[in-house]
């Protein structure tokens, strides 16, 4: 990225006013302490915020899951220190539960004295022509498989073979392009459907469990709790 250089965070709307005109682009910027000062309209939307000013003043916490919100930190903390995120593969749930490809890229905002008073993120949708790129090529059949299986009894063994790749070869490749585990992939994906679910029909958190894939209710809530810093009945 261009490296960004501004008074102050003032009016910083202002200056990334452009960014509204970007298409399947979201855009945020966060001061020193992690607090959001910007996000263009479809990143606070994406949140179900309906207007920046309830965006402005919250942190990765109080719009992402404890453990994604923790790694969006210390991506943040690196920015912070001068260093940068470029283009590294995202996925996320779409609308019509289906999986987006992101792009992220992250840097630093400076003022006029060189020193660094913000981060800066930008995340574009995949185009087609960047699907030749290594991570979707390799990671763009297993994901696919876990969004048609995920609500059975879909393990690791059952995911590798499926892929005609061994057990290693597939951790290797979450872990290199996702920092990820296939098993942890396949529980994120469950416990999304299983939010959308408890937030969008009256189905028992039991049932619930059972059509996201989970043993048993317990499992669900511990799993669920974890996640998103929350049980599934206080969602509701």
């Amino acid at each position: 990225m261009t490296k960004l250089v501004f008074n102050s965070l003032e009016n910083i709307e202002q200056n990334f006013a452009v960014l509204e005109l970007i298409p399947d682009t979201h855009a945020w910027v966060k001061d020193r302490d992690g607090l959001f000062v910007f996000g263009n309209r479809l990143f606070y939307e994406r949140f179900g915020i309906s207007s920046m000013r309830g965006l402005v003043g919250k942190t990765d916490y109080d719009l992402a899951p404890a453990d994604m919100a923790q790694r969006y930190c210390a991506d943040d903390d690196r920015v912070l220190d001068g260093g940068a995120v470029t283009d590294r593969l995202e996925l996320m749930l779409g609308k019509a539960e289906s999986v987006e490809w992101f792009l992220t890229s992250k840097s630093p905002v400076y003022n006029q004295a060189g020193d660094i008073i913000a981060s800066f993120g930008i995340s574009r949708h995949l185009n087609r022509s960047e699907r030749k790129l290594v991570p979707y090529q390799e990671l763009s059949t297993p994901i696919d498989y876990i969004q048609e299986h995920f609500a059975s009894h879909l393990s690791v063994d059952a995911l590798a073979r499926a892929c005609n790749l061994s057990v290693s070869a597939l951790e290797r490749r979450f872990k290199k392009h996702l920092q990820k585990t296939p098993h942890q992939y396949i529980t994120e994906v469950r416990l999304d459907h299983a939010r959308r679910l408890l937030l969008d029909t009256e189905k028992s958190i039991g049932t619930v469990a059972l059509e996201t894939g989970f043993a048993d209710h317990s499992h669900f809530t511990r799993a669920f709790s974890k996640h998103f810093g929350q049980a599934p009945s206080s969602l509701r």
